[in-house]
């Protein structure tokens, strides 16, 4: 009787093309591929804003851990400043925007549940969602 695989093992730097996610129902590799969960770490060096990051998830919750590094973000219209080893938790519909990060920034990413095309991007010029 032949055991199913049911590990995997791999490196971050092996997803750099996914911007750092690995685990989500986008993955190819049946052990990381999941309609549950998406997790991604990323390496965030001097990102400064711009128009094509406001946006908002329309039914997953994004939970961010700041391991490296500094960054100001704005969610809902209230800045935030933060540091390594802070955390910020965005709930479905809030709009992110004005994203800024130092220059050796990096989080630990994890959004659930699992749904490809959920982030809505917004046109800031526009007071309401598209």
């Amino acid at each position: 009787m032949a055991s199913e695989k049911r590990a995997f093992v791999g490196t971050v730097d092996d997803f750099r093309q996914r911007k750092g996610w690995f685990f989500g129902a986008f993955v190819d590799e049946p052990l990381l591929n999941s309609d549950l969960v998406e997790v991604a770490w990323q390496q965030l060096p001097d990102v400064r804003p711009s128009r094509d990051q406001v946006h908002y998830h329309e039914k997953s919750v994004e939970i961010n851990i700041l391991i490296k590094g500094g960054m100001r973000i704005t969610i809902d219209g209230a800045q935030h400043d933060l540091r390594e080893g802070q955390f910020y938790v965005i709930w479905p519909q809030s709009v992110v925007s004005d994203i800024s990060t130092g220059p050796d920034t990096e989080l630990i990413v994890v959004r659930a549940p699992s749904i490809p095309s959920d982030k809505v991007l917004v046109d800031p010029d526009q007071n309401g969602r598209e």
